[in-house]
């Protein structure tokens, strides 16, 4: 007897170009006659592929199973053989993480051969309990415990809702056959294990534990989404780029779940929880410094986390030019002209300076020794002037500098010198703008 929901739902395939990825199994079977039964409903126009991996000795025999199936089916086939085992052994991968990457790369170029608009895959309830488990296992968020998705870019699953003994009855049903995979019965691999021995025992004690699993994936998938919509939102206004890496605002905190999906944008794939939760700890300090990996650091500031690479600071000077534009590199501009001797009070970014005191000054980024005597002030080191101003350590080797020698006359943004402000005496006056590569407004 047929059971609940015997068949799938492929309404949202109506007019489309499918790809069948057909292995020759029950499941993929199943798929591609559902779809062929459902072809002129749907106006859909099919195509199957079928990769023999070399992996096993009866797999030749796959291909020509499938090769018949379409025959049968009047789906149009296309096959390809891939030494599997012999890529795994040249790259290092894993034989299942290679043989994956071969068949999506493969799928996709049929894909595009035949002007398909998806692909469609066959994965069905009972492997998406399967795939709930082995997220959990590996101690995964909210997106992991999502599983798969029904529709994920170009790739269809139409097949979640079904379980595998629904898609078995649905093939007796019309008195079609498949093909069995051996290694499916060996306990093997954690998929393997779980499929033959974890779920058979939960479902002993909970007899509907696949599909409560599958609910929760559905769930944890709804959840996710709006998580990543906030956290999307949090990063446009939050997130800043420029030459010193990326920067992450933290005033005011944002909620927790945010900042962690936030983290795990700015690191790299693979980042393991415990640098996550290194980050989050660097997040909630004063400041701090984590070493991330061999290529990037991120570093707490006043206002929020700095991602870094490592890379040497620039110490290119430019002879900064009294009537023109002077560009230090990708970091900044700036244009100079005469103008009245009349300070400027209310832009940080622009000065009316004494043309004499700019005689000979450079645009750089800052150097050792660089000392610095601020408007009513003494003389003092830049980097304790620097302090002074709330400049995050990160930025201090990309604030632009007008300088004479070791002798700062100006930091953008930041304040002049004594030694070049207006005077009484003052012939010549200089109005210099600066305009930085980057917001440097939101960060001091």
């Amino acid at each position: 007897m047929m059971r609940r929901h015997a068949a799938a739902d492929l309404s949202g395939l109506r007019g489309r170009r499918v790809l069948i990825a057909l292995s020759g199994g029950a499941d993929s079977v199943a798929l591609a006659a559902m779809l062929a039964e459902a072809r002129s409903a749907l106006d859909l126009e099919l195509f199957a592929a079928h990769m023999d991996h070399a992996i096993r000795p009866e797999s030749a025999g796959d291909a020509a199973f499938c090769r018949d199936l379409c025959r049968r089916l009047a789906i149009p086939f296309h096959e390809t053989r891939v030494d599997v085992p012999g890529e795994a052994r040249r790259t290092g991968e894993g034989l299942e993480t290679c043989a994956r990457r071969l068949r999506y790369r493969w799928l996709r170029a049929v894909k595009a051969e035949v002007g398909a608009d998806v692909i469609a895959l066959a994965h069905h309830l009972d492997d998406q309990a399967e795939t709930v488990l082995m997220h959990l296992a590996r101690g995964t968020g909210p997106e992991g415990i999502g599983g798969m998705r029904a529709r994920s870019g170009d790739l269809v699953r139409p097949l979640l809702g079904l379980r595998k003994a629904e898609l078995i009855d649905f093939l007796n049903a019309r008195g079609l056959s498949w093909r069995e995979d051996a290694t499916n019965a060996l306990a093997d691999t954690p998929r393997n294990a779980l499929r033959l021995h974890g779920i058979p025992a939960l479902e002993q004690s909970y007899p509907r534990f696949a599909l409560a699993a599958a609910r929760y994936a559905e769930a944890a998938q709804i959840e996710s989404d709006y998580l990543a919509e906030q956290t999307d939102a949090f990063l446009a206004e939050r997130h800043l780029s420029g030459p010193f890496g990326d920067f992450l605002g933290l005033t005011p905190p944002p909620h927790p779940a945010i900042l962690r999906r936030a983290l795990r944008w700015f690191c790299p794939a693979g980042t393991d929880w415990e640098k996550l939760r290194e980050l989050e700890a660097l997040c909630a300090a004063d400041r701090g410094k984590v070493e991330i990996c061999g290529s990037l650091a991120a570093e707490r500031g006043h206002r929020g986390l700095y991602f870094l690479p490592k890379r040497p600071a620039s110490t290119e000077e430019i002879p900064l030019r009294l009537n023109g534009a002077t560009a230090l590199e990708e970091l900044c501009t700036v244009t100079a002209a005469d103008a009245p001797p009349v300070p400027v009070a209310d832009d940080a970014m622009t000065q009316v300076l004494d043309a004499d005191a700019l005689s000979g000054a450079v645009l750089r980024t800052r150097r050792d020794g660089d000392r610095i005597r601020p408007l009513g002030c003494g003389e003092k080191l830049l980097s304790d002037y620097f302090t002074d101003r709330k400049v995050d350590r990160p930025l201090r080797d990309h604030v632009a500098l007008v300088a004479r020698g070791d002798d700062i006359l100006w930091a953008l943004g930041l304040g002049i010198a004594e030694g070049a402000k207006l005077t009484g005496s003052t012939r010549r006056a200089i109005r210099l703008s600066g305009q930085y590569s980057f917001d440097i407004s939101t960060l001091y």
